[in-house]
């Protein structure tokens, strides 16, 4: 059965950092996983270009090679206008809003307020793209927009597809809780993705520990030692367990993969 999945920048950045002795980047494995379709929003690339000159390389060419496909806002539009004909580009809107209010109630009135005073009986496509980047352009970078830019095709590829949407991304709570409030939708984190590779495509911890020592080293050196876990007791209580225990129990089968990412322990 296929699965339709959306990759964010943080995931694809940490896990090109991630790597075994050999130089082969644990992003490459996930893309391995069988039965996966690959999809992510041009807005990545320009952000992955602030992280490292290799990781964007690598995108460039998965998208060139087919082996991800990249949407920008003209092509959300595109797909939009498929299925909502003109009423496309307030589809967008209606969107961006919910992508936005995902992170934050006030982000959509802050940045993108010009877009509700739009008339969309008569503004063109065209018209509409050059409004909406130049806002975009005054959203500046840290400001979480290509998170934002994600959760629109998110729900774009829930509208065209009309199937699950796996969401691979970051640890970070406000990344995974904004996605899961979309209906349909599971994440996948840098953590719960070795539970993925296990089930789906059989590795074992050898396989596995080449990238899990690269894993710890790489929190190591953002001075983390810890993954929060859920209990399995029914307060479902979250605790911190060292990295290295957590990412071995994994490949024990101690854990259920959760909606949101996050592992609990089974009863």
């Amino acid at each position: 059965m296929k699965r339709y999945a959306l990759l964010d920048t943080d995931f694809i950045s940490k896990t090109y950092s991630v790597q075994d002795d050999g130089g082969n980047h644990l992003i490459d494995r996930v893309m391995e996983l069988p039965e996966y379709e690959f999809f992510c929003h041009a807005q990545i690339v320009t952000e992955l270009n602030r992280y490292n000159a290799d990781t964007p390389i690598w995108l460039s060419e998965k998208i060139g090679a087919q082996k991800i496909k990249s949407y920008t806002d003209q092509e959300i539009l595109e797909s939009l206008s498929l299925v909502r004909g003109p009423l496309a580009c307030a589809t967008y809107t209606q969107m961006l809003k919910l992508a936005c209010d995902a992170f934050s109630k006030d982000y959509f009135s802050e940045h993108y307020r010009a877009l509700e005073e739009a008339d969309y009986t008569v503004i063109s496509r065209e018209d509409y793209l050059k409004k909406l980047e130049r806002l975009d352009i005054e959203v500046g970078k840290k400001n979480n927009l290509g998170e934002i830019k994600s959760f629109v095709l998110l729900q774009v590829l829930s509208v065209m597809l009309g199937e699950q949407i796996y969401v691979f991304c970051s640890d970070d709570k406000n990344a995974r809780n904004g996605a899961t409030n979309f209906e349909d939708v599971r994440c996948i984190s840098l953590v719960s993705v070795f539970s993925r590779l296990k089930e789906e495509s059989n590795w074992t911890l050898a396989d596995a520990e080449p990238y899990i020592e690269s894993l710890i080293a790489f929190y190591q050196d953002h001075h983390q030692t810890t993954f929060r876990v859920m209990e399995a007791s029914e307060v479902r209580r979250l605790q911190r367990i060292p990295c290295r225990q957590v990412l071995q129990e994994i490949f024990d089968g101690k854990f259920i993969e959760l909606k949101n990412g996050m592992l609990r322990y089974k009863q």
